[in-house]
């Protein structure tokens, strides 16, 4: 029963509460921020309406709000009271007014707000967070690599943050590396510094400004501040900088690649080769103080001979305490069409001393492949090549034997002067008759092969297959030599560029079923040479 008119008492409370509502309230987390720091804005009301912060938009950015609503019931009575917070971040520095917000039908009194122009380099140490830039020269050459530094120094504990470097006109800025982070003292206090680093090239010569970098994070917030998310936003600006780029020195070569020092090195299997064989050379370029991307195309020049058939370049790069390395190595198949002893040209690079502010040529000697006839070249057979061939035991004993007995002399005798009456009757009856050319069967037997191994290696599509092929085929002669089909030759040149250089492996694949679908065809003294006997005739003709 108690509690019944309890109940009632309670409900007949809470419609006959009027009590008068008091003025909404204002206040600063803080009155002093530096510029780029946020302060927080609290208004309580035990209204059910919201402030008006359309008033701040002129001086200030909102960039974060939250309210939290409490309703307590004392002596019977009831009230509900809402406290807003926003988080401001000021346009500029000065003493800024907070006018008056209104509230349903009330109004915040107003408030002031003293902005400080953050302080940048010497100026911000000793503070919670503060941003040094540094870099490695004022007056760089144009297209220079300039390392550029920004370090986040901070002694408070970060939640996140953001560390924006802005787009620099009339040059190219990129990252490099990864972030790196230790902690040192500065100024008898403890920093936890954040170092990130970039690759600023100079587009055009002239004055460089480089805008200060700027970072904005949070931190942990007091109890004033729990209602944006119980934290607090901090912020530093770092210094902007100025460089005086150099335009590019009349006398320095083209194209134009400064750098602070530049190596040049090559390596190769052997110095000797066979006709229609790869030799694998290798080109290696070292420097420091530029990008790989910068480093001029490596190149081996052709000479009468010899094709070149370069591979796609490796670049690599890093930083290490503070100097860029860089790193290009690009391989090249020579293949030679001809044998004797070829130069291969000396490769040059010319570059300018960023350090000494001179010229440079950096360099690989030329060098001299020796190149023998194809493995696979037919071989001249001497007609007399048993002639001097010394005798088995066995022929030795016979020939002894046939000395010891006369009566096997005689009979010797005998049986060749019937041979020679029989040869001699039968060249007068023509009944010998021997071709006026003889076409050897080891070199049919040869060609044969050949064809079928081609045959065998275009139904499979098998580049090397392929080529070992038409070398055979070629008879050890370099086949756009020998080839008298334009499109067989075109053919070969894709295969060639497949197997030793970038070119395209199914383009290559292509070409050579469509130009060899029909067989193999050369040119007539080729056709000639693969025919030709190894042996001398037997008669004279």
């Amino acid at each position: 029963m108690n509690a019944v008119k309890f109940m009632v008492g309670l409900v007949l409370s809470l419609a006959l509460v009027t009590g008068a509502s008091a003025a909404p309230r204002a206040w600063l987390d803080r009155t002093q921020i530096n510029q780029g720091d946020t302060v927080t804005l609290n208004i309580e009301s035990d209204t059910k309406d919201s402030p008006d912060f359309t008033v701040l938009a002129a001086d200030f950015a909102l960039t974060g709000q939250s309210s939290q609503t409490q309703t307590t019931i004392s002596n019977g009575s009831i009230s509900t009271r809402t406290l807003w917070a926003v988080a401001l971040e000021p346009r500029k520095a000065g003493v800024l007014n907070i006018p008056a917000i209104r509230v349903g039908n009330e109004s915040t009194a107003p408030l002031t707000l003293s902005v400080m122009r953050a302080p940048v380099g010497a100026q911000a140490q000793g503070q919670d967070v503060f941003v040094e830039v540094q870099v490695d020269t004022d007056s760089p050459w144009v297209g220079q690599a300039v390392i550029y530094s920004v370090r986040l120094n901070y002694a408070i504990t970060l939640l996140d943050g953001d560390l924006d470097t802005a787009q620099i006109d009339g040059a190219d800025l990129r990252r490099i590396g990864d972030d790196v982070s230790y902690q040192r003292m500065i100024a008898g206090r403890r920093y936890q510094t954040l170092e990130r680093q970039f690759v600023l090239t100079p587009e055009r010569s002239g004055e460089l400004t480089l805008d200060a970098p700027r970072f904005r994070g949070r931190t942990l917030a007091g109890l004033r501040d729990s209602l944006i998310g119980g934290a607090r936003s901090v912020s530093a600006i770092g210094e902007s900088l100025l460089l005086n780029v150099r335009a590019q020195p009349a006398q320095a070569a083209l194209p134009w690649f400064p750098a602070q020092a530049v190596s040049m090195e090559r390596s190769q299997a052997n110095a000797q080769s066979h006709v229609g064989e790869p030799v694998s050379v290798e080109l290696r370029v070292r420097v420091d103080g530029a990008l790989a991307t910068q480093i001029p195309e490596l190149s081996i020049a052709e000479v009468p001979g010899l094709r070149v058939f370069p591979d796609v370049a490796n670049l690599s790069e890093r930083l290490v305490d503070g100097v860029l390395h860089a790193e290009v190595s690009r391989r090249f198949a020579l293949v030679a069409a001809r044998a004797g002893n070829i130069e291969v040209p000396a490769v040059q690079l010319a570059w300018w001393n960023t350090v000494d502010n001179r010229p440079e040529l950096a360099q690989v000697a030329a060098f001299t492949l020796n190149v023998a006839p194809a493995i696979d070249a037919p071989v001249s057979v001497a007609a007399d090549a048993g002639a001097n061939a010394a005798p088995t035991p066995a022929l030795a004993e016979s020939v002894r034997n046939a000395e010891q007995s006369w009566l096997w002399q005689w009979l010797s005798a005998a049986l060749l002067l019937l041979w020679l009456a029989t040869l001699a009757l039968a060249w007068r009856r023509g009944a010998l008759r021997l071709p006026s050319r003889a076409v050897p069967v080891a070199a049919v037997a040869a060609v044969t092969d050949g064809e079928r191994a081609l045959r065998r290696a275009l139904a499979s599509a098998d580049l090397p297959a392929i080529d070992a092929a038409l070398r055979q085929l070629a008879a050890g002669q370099a086949l756009d030599t020998v080839l008298d089909d334009p499109a067989q030759r075109a053919a070969v040149t894709l295969l060639h560029a497949a197997l030793w250089g970038q070119g395209d492996r199914r383009a290559a694949r292509e070409a050579l079923c469509n130009a060899f679908a029909g067989g193999i065809r050369l040119r007539a003294h080729a056709a000639a040479s693969s025919s030709e006997e190894p042996l001398p005739p037997l008669y004279p003709r």
